[in-house]
């Protein structure tokens, strides 16, 4: 069996990750991968190389014809038993050349909710929508919210759905304290520091800007304080021009896309996670396996909260109501979440192989 996978980039986004651990746990199952070629290569695609093959395509603003040609040349040279696309209603170019190519399972993937949007954006996207969901053959979601948002309540409840966990491993993300004393080595933190984080990507979905009002006012009560960003984006010059203008240079660090993301939970005594929407964020599963406490905002469903490790504000509050969540909660900072996660469905071997079976079922 050989599925097709179509998402954005390989460059460790929540999606890119999903992929990336799932993929490579599945070897009943050749999978390729198509992404939006943007010049260079993500930081995961040497590892999904080993499984097949990474194929770039033109951006739909480059033109949907340039797009859709070389969607036609990668889907009608190689046979497909599957088309999996994790673009929600933004993939119903995909889905209609996966039609016309004759590739009989057409599955489409919302991993977003409750994006903001304007009245003509909500138009265009109920109308897309509509179409999405008459050339795919299942639907998915990472979330009820997500779910929701992007297929309907009814399509929900009606079981026409499919709920697939961002799983992790949740033995590679369980709290160690000796990886906590040799990161915060690494990063030359003394114990009496109060490191700060954020994992995601640099965008304004993810409201670094934000982060950064937050943190400055927090390092002015609390002058032995430090931020960590992981990840990259296409905010990033813009990040590091605020660094530099709240004076924040010395105590902010941009580490880029990080390979060791569990060791640097360890090294965390608190993430501040003010995004704008989110579908289920990956990142908010590892925390909770790690036991690492999150002050979130209540933009993010409401689902994610599997522990008493996050705890949620309004993007309304004024930024010192934010300050004190995350020093309170930094004050308890172990929880080990690894039994309550596997209980909910998301230790990473158990589900890869309940996507394995959704696979042969679609067929």
């Amino acid at each position: 069996m050989r599925v097709l996978q179509i998402c954005t980039a390989l460059d460790g986004g929540g999606v890119d990750r999903y992929l990336l651990n799932y993929c490579t746990r599945i070897r009943e199952i050749a999978f390729d991968f198509i992404v939006i070629d943007t010049g260079k290569k993500g930081i995961l695609e040497s590892e999904l190389e080993k499984q097949g093959t990474v194929y770039r395509i033109p951006r739909l603003k480059n033109g949907i014809r340039k797009n859709y040609a070389a969607l036609r040349a990668i889907m009608s040279q190689t046979h497909y038993d599957a088309v999996h696309v994790h673009l929600g209603y933004k993939g119903v170019v995909a889905l209609l050349c996966a039609k016309r190519c004759g590739i009989k399972v057409r599955i489409v993937h919302s991993h977003w909710a409750a994006q903001p949007q304007t009245a003509l954006q909500a138009v265009l996207r109920h109308a897309l929508t509509f179409v999405a969901k008459r050339l795919a053959t299942a639907l998915a979601a990472c979330g009820e919210d997500a779910a929701r948002w992007m297929w309907g309540a009814r399509a929900l409840r009606r079981g026409k759905v499919s709920l697939q966990n961002n799983a992790v491993d949740t033995a590679q993300f369980q709290f160690s304290p000796a990886q906590r004393r040799q990161m915060r080595q690494t990063l030359q933190v003394s114990e009496d520091t109060l490191l700060v984080g954020h994992v995601g990507r640099l965008c304004e979905q993810k409201n670094q800007l934000r982060l950064l009002d937050i943190f400055h006012l927090l390092h002015q009560q609390q002058p032995q304080s430090r931020l960590l960003l992981i990840g990259r984006g296409g905010q990033e010059q813009e990040i590091c021009q605020k660094i530099d203008r709240l004076g924040l240079h010395d105590c902010v660090q941009l580490l880029g896309v990080r390979e060791d993301v569990p060791m640097l939970l360890n090294a965390l005594d608190v993430m501040i996670f003010p995004s704008l929407f989110e579908g289920f964020p990956v990142a908010l599963v590892e925390t909770q396996c790690n036991g690492l406490p999150v002050v979130c905002s209540d933009s993010v469903t409401a689902s994610v909260k599997m522990s008493e490790s996050v705890s949620f504000l309004s993007l309304r509050d004024p930024d010192q109501v934010w300050v004190d969540a995350a020093l309170e909660a930094s004050k308890n900072r172990r929880y080990d979440g690894v039994e309550q996660l596997c209980r909910r469905g998301y230790d990473l071997n158990t589900e890869a192989q309940k996507l394995k079976q959704y696979y042969f079922q679609q067929i």
